[in-house]
Parts: C-alpha cells; sequence; structure tokens
C-alpha cells in the first residue's frame, strides 16, 4: 500500500493564516474596511449677488490693486454676498461696456454695470496708497484703500476704508552693520505688502454692516 506524503505542519499553519486573511478580508466576513467620510456639501451663499468693479490705482504700483480686492471679495462673500468672480466680472465688463481698469468707470455708471453684470449691487474700490520706504535702518510701508457699494438702482448704499502703516527700525547693539544688511536683504527677499495689503482689504470687509443683505432688493 502507497503511503500518502505527510504535510509539515509549518506548511500546513502558514496555508490556515493565509486562508483566514482572504476570509476576514471579503465583504461579510467580518473583515474591518476602510471607511472614508464623505465630503462636506458646499454651502453656496444666501446673500445678494453683488460684483466688484476694478479698482481705481491711484499708485505706481500695478499689483496693489489686485491682491487688496481679491482679500476684499472674500471678506464679502464670509459676509454672505454671493460675489461674482472677479475674472468674470473682469471679463463681462471688457466685452460689453469696455471697461478694463478701474478709471474707466466714470464713463458709464453703476446702473449700467451692475445691469451687465447681472447684480444687485457693484463695489468700487480705490487704491490710496501703496508705497514702501527701504533704508535699512528705517524700513516702513503703507497701504490704505477705500470701497463703496452701489445698488442697481445706482443709490449710494455703503462705504468704508482702512490704512495700515507698518515701521521697523534696526534695534542697534552688538553688530548694527549686519543688522543694516541683514534687514535690506530681508526687504528684498520677503516683500511686506502683500500680507499688509491683504489685511487692508480683510479689514474693510469686516465692516460691511449685516443689513446690508436685507437692504438690497432681490
Amino acid at each position: 500500500m502507497k503511503r500518502v506524503p505527510c504535510v509539515s505542519k509549518g506548511w500546513a499553519a502558514v496555508s490556515a493564516l493565509v486562508l483566514a486573511s482572504v476570509l476576514l478580508s471579503a465583504p461579510g466576513c467580518g473583515g474591518s474596511r476602510e471607511v472614508r467620510p464623505e465630503p462636506a456639501p458646499v454651502v453656496l451663499p444666501t446673500g445678494p449677488r453683488v460684483a466688484l468693479a476694478p479698482m481705481d490705482n491711484r499708485t505706481n504700483d500695478l499689483s496693489g490693486s489686485d491682491i487688496i480686492r481679491d482679500a476684499f471679495a472674500e471678506g464679502a462673500a464670509r459676509k454672505g454676498f454671493a460675489v461674482v468672480p472677479v475674472a468674470e466680472s473682469d471679463r463681462i465688463l471688457r466685452e460689453t461696456l469696455g471697461i478694463s481698469y478701474g478709471g474707466q468707470l466714470p464713463t458709464t455708471s453703476p446702473v449700467e454695470v451692475c445691469k451687465a453684470l447681472g447684480v444687485e449691487a457693484v463695489f468700487y474700490g480705490d487704491v490710496q496708497e501703496w508705497s514702501k520706504t527701504t533704508t535699512g535702518i528705517y524700513n516702513s510701508s503703507t497701504v490704505a484703500a477705500a470701497f463703496r457699494m452701489y445698488g442697481k438702482d445706482g443709490a449710494l448704499l455703503w462705504e468704508g476704508n482702512d490704512r495700515q502703516v507698518r515701521q521697523d527700525v534696526a534695534r542697534g547693539g552688538g553688530n548694527l552693520g549686519a543688522e543694516v544688511i541683514a534687514g535690506a536683504l530681508g526687504n528684498l527677499l520677503l516683500n511686506p505688502m502683500t500680507p499688509q495689503g491683504r489685511r487692508v482689504g480683510s479689514n474693510i470687509a469686516r465692516k460691511i454692516p449685516m443689513n446690508l443683505l436685507k437692504g438690497v432688493d432681490r
């Protein structure tokens, strides 16, 4: 009579472990499965649909208006306004009214701007100051802006402004020369104007009264 080869105990144990892992990972067999949370639903603003016209930049820095306006738009959205993306509103004004920058707005009216954009109100803004003085020993920067809101009937509904001044003076002490050089290089590499400009835009947006959400007819 032939003898049946015996399977080693070690191999039998490994086979049992593999079979158990397959069974546990199969659906409905008690295996744990990674559960990913569902993404949070997007909450759309429920306030009036508004837009921001291009800002009138009275300074020599072309980037200041974009920095301030983007921060203001974010703040207005947090207030509950349904803000038209600035890229979209800029395109519509350029194609319908020929408005490419804030200095051209006096050629039209808030009524026409609101109509072209299909909004209940529009914000006009001015960059009043955007300046920086860097000497190493004394560094100063100033950002100032203002916004006003017009309803679709042309009425002025609100206006607000903000001004931020930052001053840095070398402390002196052990090695003033090295500190001056480090300060000058720091101002060249790390421009403080962007956060300062964003602060101005955000601060003005925070001043928008909540009752304006009810004051605009929809």
